[in-house]
């Protein structure tokens, strides 16, 4: 990157927080602190109004504004991408806001680069199983959610447990959001439970965010339940054995089911899963029949043995 566009580039990141710091700048655009005093001295000398305040960064006064920002053609396409996994992932009130956001890009953009963007579009489908519209809650909350986060505030709602099919009501202080498993999820201390936990957000109803505050720095150590899933507090470490010839073929579905680490050995694949509710696990592993073997787990194999007996006793059954 040259110094102009670099430049401008610093502008443009300024003008995108409240307070930037050199280390920001030094580690984004990989160049000396020394090199970032240099361009801060430039833009101000330029007539660009940069001020610092001690112990949160450089930031532009108040009231000045870049010129309106404008778009390469391969910048618009990747908004447009974005706005494709957006509507399979995010919920109602997420994807309209994002198509708001993008008509607004596209009115800056020039006309060779509306061209593109509406001809990209014809061949782009984002294809994924969709839950049937009369089985799944309004997920229309990651808007409410957002502002709880940022704002401290409590929330109250009803959950819909999938494994006992009952309701319970909440008030949880919203701590963070994060995506896997194809869904969002929502990560809070749960005044109930006097816990941190882990909620789907298709799976919250009459939603309300309440007048009260509370203090996130008291929940400092929630992060770690963003990576591991723990709605139950036995979560158990199990390893399964796959054969070299199915172990190649699981790809992305381990992830739905705890995986964690993996060891390849002479007689296959061994696989770690942090494994809480053994029974939804296990209908998972017969799949595989004899393709699998349990290396330390009694109580999985015990739940494998009580669904492989169900199975034969109901095809037996048919054949009589």
């Amino acid at each position: 990157m040259n110094r102009i566009d670099r430049l401008t580039a610093i502008m443009l990141k300024l003008q995108s927080k409240r307070f930037v710091t050199i280390d920001d700048v030094a580690e984004h655009f990989d160049i000396s602190e020394r090199t970032v005093f240099r361009d801060i001295k430039a833009l101000g000398e330029a007539g660009v109004p940069i001020g610092f305040e001690k112990d949160k960064g450089y930031f532009i006064v108040e009231g000045y504004y870049i010129p309106p920002v404008t778009f390469t053609k391969e910048e618009a396409g990747a908004i447009l991408l974005a706005g494709k996994l957006l509507e399979r992932q995010g919920d109602k009130s997420l994807v309209d806001e994002f198509e708001s956001a993008l008509t607004k890009v596209r009115a800056v953009l020039k006309n060779t680069q509306k061209d593109y963007v509406q001809n990209l579009e014809k061949y782009i489908e984002i294809v994924s199983p969709s839950v049937p519209v009369e089985k799944a809650f309004p997920d229309l909350f990651l808007n409410d959610i957002k502002n709880a986060l940022v704002s401290h505030q409590v929330l109250s709602f009803e959950y819909y447990a999938n494994y006992s099919d009952t309701f319970s009501s909440r008030e949880v202080e919203p701590l963070g959001i994060c995506h896997y498993a194809n869904h969002w999820h929502l990560i809070a201390y749960c005044r109930m439970r006097n816990g941190v936990r882990d909620f789907r957000t298709d799976r919250i109803t009459k939603l309300q965010v309440l007048d009260q505050h509370f203090d996130p720095s008291l929940r400092d150590d929630f992060k770690e339940h963003i990576f591991v899933r723990q709605m139950q507090e036995d979560v158990r470490e199990v390893k399964i054995l796959f054969k070299k010839n199915v172990a190649r073929l699981i790809g992305d579905q381990r992830y739905y089911y705890g995986f964690i680490d993996e060891q390849k050995t002479t007689d296959g694949v061994e696989m770690t899963f942090m494994v809480g509710e053994c029974d939804h696990f296990a209908r998972w592993l017969l799949m595989f029949t004899d393709a699998v073997r349990i290396l330390n787990s009694t109580q999985l194999e015990d739940q494998m043995q009580q669904l492989i007996d169900q199975l034969a006793a109901h095809y037996t059954a048919s054949l009589i």
